[in-house]
């Protein structure tokens, strides 16, 4: 027998340290915006909201003002709050509103009843109602330091100047190119005039530059007026008469009456850390829950990585994901913020699928999220469609404080496996020690109760011994584009130095930046 023995490609990033603030994104543009708000003297809070103000103009496949948001924040002086602007189904909506295409087939991110056309997960017939401005402009309005118009100028900067894109943005469009080109406002922001694909660097030529110039003007729109100009006026007019021309139910009574909202956040104890997540229909509960279990169990004290340890795990979120299934009626991004006061800010943002609904309405540049993929199409069952019902959607943005000292803000993109990613980073710092870029580069396991899906990293006599415990094992690699596993990303609040370490994705051009 031939035995291969072949180089391996290995991926991996430093360890940021600073003092004077840090934030992480999934883009280097999104993070700069959020360390020049630390740099001008504002908090967490205006670092965060700058942040993902600019992710939406330079990753616009993952989220937007046309998305929804959720936040955790706790001030240098203890106070915690969360705010969600998540979405819910129009007025209009019911029940049987989509023809199911019938038999076994299955389609959209949370592989429901496949519906004729994909009018659930494509186009205006998939939009629900967008509140991630209104939950960025709440935060900012109650906790923010600097004026809306400062905080929002580097996304308007970008909108309207354009910027280059990199390999993992055109990438991204390439991915979306079919279902992008079906929308005409989306076709004609997205593509070269000539209708092929924006190019990333190629040889010694620059990259195309994306220019949305309707989506500066809209952002100018908030920056002066505030989100309200997205559900009542002109603006919001024209997103509704789009919508509906394009056989959509959004109206304007919905638009008008949705509010951001601010409530106390989910808060539990693991090895005597206090866990501060999001609650409600939100991921916040099924990582609460996971923590929960494995608290009665020794975890640190076995090996980390082993059979012990991940067959813990993989209980743990099957439990959690069993009850989160039964008892609560994703492109994704996520980032954190922290400043030199030690103020923590962990903010989740998604369109739902990669570029949302794919429909931009005509003069907004605004793409809209495609919220009727959160619900199942068939009627009668739990998470049906209702008129204003709300979603339950994975977004699990985290915070830690061991005793009166804040330690890690954390949170991930990526469905689901959103709350799994979350679960383990947490573990692998509270119960292992691991530093930051340590604990969300591990390799994962991944447990919703129908077979334990392990990454390809965890060796080979792991895996066996995960199957002899009963686990129906199923190897996964995660390679530059796949979401088998999540994208973590955390920040840590390293208390005997005073420094803070930043931590992200191996694999994406996510980055952390630190002030001083």
């Amino acid at each position: 027998m031939i035995t291969d023995i072949r180089s391996q490609w290995h991926h991996s990033k430093t360890e940021p340290v600073a003092r004077g603030g840090m934030v992480t994104a999934e883009h280097h543009l999104a993070a700069e915006a959020g360390v020049e708000m630390l740099h001008d003297g504002g908090n967490a809070v205006d670092a965060a909201v700058a942040a993902a103000f600019v992710m939406g103009v330079v990753e616009p496949f993952t989220s937007g003002i046309g998305g929804i948001a959720g936040l955790v924040m706790r001030r240098a002086d203890g106070t915690v709050a969360s705010i969600e602007g998540s979405t819910r189904a129009p007025l209009g909506a019911r029940a049987d509103m989509f023809e199911l295409v019938g038999g076994d087939a299955r389609a959209g991110m949370y592989l429901w009843p496949a519906v004729k056309d994909g009018a659930n997960i494509d186009g205006a017939t998939s939009v629900s109602v967008p509140g991630q401005a209104a939950a960025l402009c709440l935060a900012l309005e109650r906790y923010g330091s600097l004026p809306r118009r400062r905080v929002m100028e580097p996304a308007i900067r970008l909108a309207r100047g354009g910027f280059e894109i990199d390999w993992y943005v055109a990438l991204s469009f390439a991915m979306y190119a079919e279902r992008l080109w079906k929308a005409g406002d989306a076709r004609r922001v997205f593509f070269r005039p000539s209708g092929a694909p924006l190019r990333p660097p190629i040889g010694t030529e620059p990259s195309d530059r994306v220019v949305q110039t309707d989506l500066a003007h809209t952002l100018e729109c908030i920056a002066r007026d505030g989100p309200k100009v997205l559900y009542r006026g002109e603006i919001a007019e024209a997103i509704v008469a789009d919508v509906r021309a394009n056989g959509g139910v959004l109206s304007a009574a919905d638009l008008a009456t949705y509010e951001a909202t601010q409530s106390k956040p989910l808060q539990t104890m693991y090895r005597g850390h206090r866990i501060i997540t999001l609650d409600g229909l939100t991921g916040g509960p099924t990582v609460a829950r996971a923590l929960t279990v494995l608290d009665a169990f020794p975890v640190g004290a076995k090996e980390q990585g082993g059979v012990d340890h991940l067959h813990l795990v993989a209980e743990a979120l099957r439990a959690a994901f069993l009850y989160r299934f039964s008892q609560l009626a994703d492109h994704t991004t996520h980032l954190n913020a922290i400043d030199k006061e030690h103020t923590m800010v962990s903010l989740t943002q998604t369109l739902g699928q990669g570029f949302g609904s794919g429909f931009v309405p005509k003069g907004t540049g605004i793409v809209l999220v495609d919220g009727m993929t959160w619900f199942d199409p068939v009627p009668g069952h739990p998470n049906s469609i209702a008129p204003r019902k709300g979603v339950l959607w994975a977004g699990a943005p985290t915070l830690i404080v061991r005793g009166d000292a804040p330690l890690l803000a954390v949170g991930a993109p990526g469905g689901r496996k959103i709350m799994s990613a979350v679960t383990q980073a947490i573990v692998n710092i509270v119960d292992f020690g691991d530093g930051p870029q340590d604990a969300v580069n591990r390799p994962r396991v991944h447990d919703e109760g129908e077979g334990l899906l392990v990454d390809s990293r965890i060796p080979e006599d792991v895996r066996e011994g995960l199957a002899a415990l009963g686990h129906d094992v199923e190897v996964k690699e995660e390679t530059l584009m796949s979401a088998w596993f999540a994208r973590p990303n955390a920040i840590l609040i390293d208390h005997k130095t005073g420094e803070l370490r930043g931590g992200v994705d191996q694999l994406k051009p996510a980055v952390a930046i630190g002030l001083g």
